[in-house]
């Protein structure tokens, strides 16, 4: 495993940089977070479907069922917030959500767990167990969660938020300037439902090119789409690349590599100098006014 080196400087300026966003993001998202959630009940699939073989190399079909749950902003919201069999409020089915959160933890704890346990000091900056601060930070205001279930056992599932954040615009390696964001926090798919493109789906054809893409006409100067990946998680930063996310400017760096001498000298080994996790972003601009359609009929009048 790659090791670990970081300012821990930089974590600092980022976690900062968050807090102080919650009450803006509380107060510009607020008023669109209505639609928002109608747009995650439109574009995620209500069931996801996929071949497979059992023991005996006979085919079967699994069907992954669709559940969303959002935590609401405050209680006030749980009055007037929207709450159905499509979309369930956190605060009023209070009982289901955290059963529903238990099961993303231990999910997350299968893959990533032993990433959480190392990192969690630097990236919560308290040395609690790591299963209590993410709990703490998935029942964050404004959260949304797509689970997928088969036959009461979490197949996949992917959490986000609409908020705001800084460090995604060129230039701004300080963190000095918001923009909204979709923010993706999860995206897990359990080994059983593995190798079918599951994890591409819900992140590529769901999140970006369905939710983000029609964000972006409600929303002014909307980003796009940011998330936070381990730097040793190479599988999950090759899709993330593959699908157009690149480095933000205000992610933690690589240091410099370091060169140590060999025990027995002689030689020397270079050591990786990543840090503990990237920020990736992808920008999603407004297209310019004037569809190709309306261009060729303004051709065609000149001609």
């Amino acid at each position: 495993m790659r090791s670990s080196v970081y300012s821990e400087n930089t974590y600092n300026c980022i976690r900062t940089s968050k807090e102080h966003l919650t009450e803006r993001r509380r107060v510009a998202m607020a008023p669109m977070f209505q639609h928002f959630l109608n747009l995650c009940v439109e574009k995620f699939p209500e069931s996801i479907e996929h071949k497979d073989t059992d023991g005996n190399g006979n085919f079967t079909t699994a069907i992954l069922e669709r559940e969303i749950i959002y935590i609401p902003e405050d209680d006030t919201d749980s009055i007037d917030s929207v709450d159905s069999l499509k979309c369930i409020n956190y605060k009023l089915h209070k009982s289901r959500g955290d059963q529903v959160l238990d099961a993303c933890v231990q999910l997350i704890d299968k893959h990533l767990g032993a990433k959480y346990r190392r990192a969690s000091r630097i990236m919560y900056g308290n040395r609690k167990p790591w299963k209590a601060n993410k709990l703490a930070e998935m029942k964050s205001a404004g959260l949304v969660y797509v689970c997928y279930w088969d036959n009461g056992v979490l197949g996949a599932f992917t959490s986000f938020m609409l908020t705001e954040e800084t460090g995604l615009v060129e230039g701004d390696a300080l963190h000095e300037v918001s923009v909204p964001v979709i923010y993706l926090y999860e995206v897990h798919v359990a080994s059983a439902h593995r190798g079918h493109g599951i994890g591409r789906r819900l992140l590529e054809h769901a999140l970006c090119d369905g939710v983000a893409r029609h964000t972006r006409r409600m929303c002014d100067n909307f980003f796009g789409v940011a998330l936070t990946v381990f730097s040793d998680n190479t599988q999950a930063r090759r899709l993330y690349e593959a699908l157009g996310f690149y480095r933000a400017p205000g992610s933690p760096a690589p240091a410099s590599p370091t060169i140590r001498h060999t025990r027995h000298g002689g030689g020397r080994v270079v050591v990786p100098c990543d840090p503990l996790y990237y920020v990736y972003c992808l920008h999603m601009p407004r297209k310019p006014t004037g569809t190709t359609r309306d261009k060729k009929k303004i051709k065609s009048k000149t001609t």
